[in-house]
């Protein structure tokens, strides 16, 4: 079954295609541009991690539709696309895009503290 983003399209249309983003700013219904310009599977979650080991406020967990998670810190800088995009973006400006700092693979925060992670 595939997802379905009811959040305001028509003003997710007006913006640029590329919108410059911190990790904590991130919405669901948007791809990022990992490393390499490659496009990521649609955000299905953003998740502030409250009782990180770093302290609250200082990360935020992404999950992403193909059931991957991603942990960044804050204030890291992405670049995010509308799920549904349809004006075109040149290879040359993804790659442009592609993010200097990419957060680490993870399980659900939520599995994690279960085990004591």
């Amino acid at each position: 079954m595939a997802a379905k983003y009811y959040r305001d399209e028509r003003a997710a249309r007006r913006q640029p295609v590329l919108i410059s983003r911190s990790s904590q700013g991130v919405e669901e219904g948007y791809r990022l541009v990992g490393p390499g310009g490659a496009l990521t599977p649609i955000i299905s979650h953003v998740q502030w991690l409250d009782n990180h080991p770093d302290g609250p406020d200082t990360h935020v967990m992404i999950s992403f539709a193909d059931g991957t998670n991603v942990e960044f810190p804050f204030d890291v800088r992405l670049a995010a696309i509308w799920y549904d995009e349809q004006r075109a973006v040149s290879d040359t400006d993804l790659l442009e895009a592609a993010p200097i700092v990419w957060g680490a693979p993870a399980e659900p925060w939520c599995q994690a503290s279960r085990r004591g992670l």
